[in-house]
């Protein structure tokens, strides 16, 4: 038995169970007792872990994240999971390493990526969402281990990747637009970076799901928030499409488009889906500017990428090679009970 399994049995952290085995630091006195039990039940060989923890250096694991102020505050969850790993494991040596890219500045991931890897580090994670500049990356360095988080990358080799389907996610947009929306019209998907994989991906999955129904029509339309004029864009989309019914955001941005819908006079005649249970979509669904968000669970990703690191790079252990995230559908109903998951406005 190894040490993540007792955690996994306990259903404590790696770091719990260290400071169980050796006596340090403050743990309730149920769960020493819940993690000797089991230790005593299964037996525990301690040889690979021990041998680890004597390593003469840290093993760092660099992290590439898009601005964590971006995007409404997306990728600062998936920070905040990825520094509550790094905490529970900093007793076993593993620290991390990060940098910031701006993914509307072609070659920022490439340049920062680069800077992150002149460092000492042992491990990648990043997040691939702008391919072109991940693959040539990656191909400058083919021994590297390295995690995905948010995207998969095609024809890539990750030690894992802790991501959501996104056919399958735009396919679930489809399927709750069309029970929100029964009774057909016009449908448009909206992108604001159309070169990532997974945006990509789920308008083709939702675009897939109307494929067979009749008396609906489908588009796709990329929309950017700086500098052009979304407003009119989208008034234009309306005039030329009067039985519009729906719109499907593929990302956090939904609150920014359903501020456009509303400006327009437009909400009442369209259903609103979109991604993300941040706190600007959890405020729309609660003014009924939104009406269905899905969750692909950030800081879950964040912080488990860094522990299948971990485990391959200390323990020798062989993580998943994909930990699919489940979609969460969030509606009116029980957008209360998300939020936690929301950032605070």
């Amino acid at each position: 038995m190894t040490i993540s399994e007792i955690a996994k049995l306990a259903n404590v952290s790696i770091g719990t169970v260290d400071r169980v085995l050796h006596k340090r630091g403050r743990v309730a006195p149920k769960t020493v007792e819940k993690v000797m039990s089991i230790i005593d039940e299964h037996g525990y060989q301690p040889n690979t872990y021990a041998r680890n923890l004597k390593l003469s250096k840290q093993f760092t694991i660099g992290v590439l994240l898009p601005l964590l102020h971006s995007e409404y505050g997306y990728w600062n969850l998936m920070y905040e999971g990825i520094l509550k790993a790094a905490k529970e494991l900093s007793p076993l040596a593993v620290t991390i390493d990060m940098l910031e890219f701006d993914r509307t500045k072609e070659g920022s991931l490439l340049a920062q990526g680069r800077r992150i890897l002149e460092k000492p580090i042992d491990a990648l994670l990043l997040a691939p969402v702008v391919p072109a500049e991940a693959e040539a990356l990656l191909a400058d360095h083919p021994t590297l281990d390295y995690a995905f988080v948010d995207s998969p990358l095609p024809d890539s080799t990750p030690v894992c990747s802790v991501i959501q389907n996104p056919y399958q996610g735009g396919y679930v947009a489809g399927r709750m637009m069309h029970l929100l929306q029964p009774n057909g019209g016009t449908l448009l998907a909206v992108q604001t970076h159309r070169a990532a994989y997974n945006s990509a991906e789920r308008v083709r999955g939702f675009l897939s799901y109307f494929a067979d129904k009749p008396g609906y029509t489908t588009y796709d339309m990329e929309i950017h928030f700086g500098g052009e004029d979304p407003l009119g864009e989208l008034d234009t989309f309306y005039r030329n499409h009067p039985d519009m019914s729906g719109i499907f955001v593929v990302n956090d941005a939904i609150h920014r488009v359903a501020e456009l819908v509303v400006q327009l006079g437009r909400k009442s005649q369209t259903i609103m889906v979109g991604y993300d249970a941040i706190a600007q979509n959890c405020k729309a669904m609660k003014n009924k500017h939104v009406d269905c968000l899905l969750s692909q669970r950030p800081e879950y990703q964040g912080y488990t990428a860094i522990y299948q690191l971990y485990r391959k790079g200390l323990l020798n252990q062989l993580p998943e090679t994909t930990i699919c995230v489940p979609i969460d559908i969030i509606l009116p109903e029980n957008v209360m009970m998300e939020q936690e998951t929301c950032l605070k406005p």
